[in-house]
């Protein structure tokens, strides 16, 4: 299983879409686990600087920020974890 997470905030315009295309991942996919942080709560926003995240949407794989401040169509998401897949097996 591929643990996603999804770091957004409240007051980001680009936030709804990341998390549609999140739920629309999830129900697509078996393989990954979806968890969405806002990082207006203390310990998200903690996690977030340990991944020296600094604009939302941005979305995690594993422990690797793949797309900051932006989001992706569905079909490169899905490509970017076939390749995750391809790369360490999971």
């Amino acid at each position: 299983m591929i643990e996603i997470r999804l770091f957004v905030s409240p007051v980001c315009p680009k936030c709804p879409s990341a998390k549609a295309l999140a739920d629309e991942l999830q129900k697509s996919r078996d393989d990954i686990q979806i968890e969405i942080l806002d990082v207006s709560t203390e310990e998200n926003y903690l996690a977030a600087l340990m991944l020296q995240i600094a604009s939302t949407p941005t979305f995690v794989i594993g422990d690797t920020p793949i797309y900051r401040g932006t989001v992706p169509s569905l079909q490169e998401f899905n490509e970017k974890i076939d390749e995750y897949k391809q790369k360490y097996g999971n």
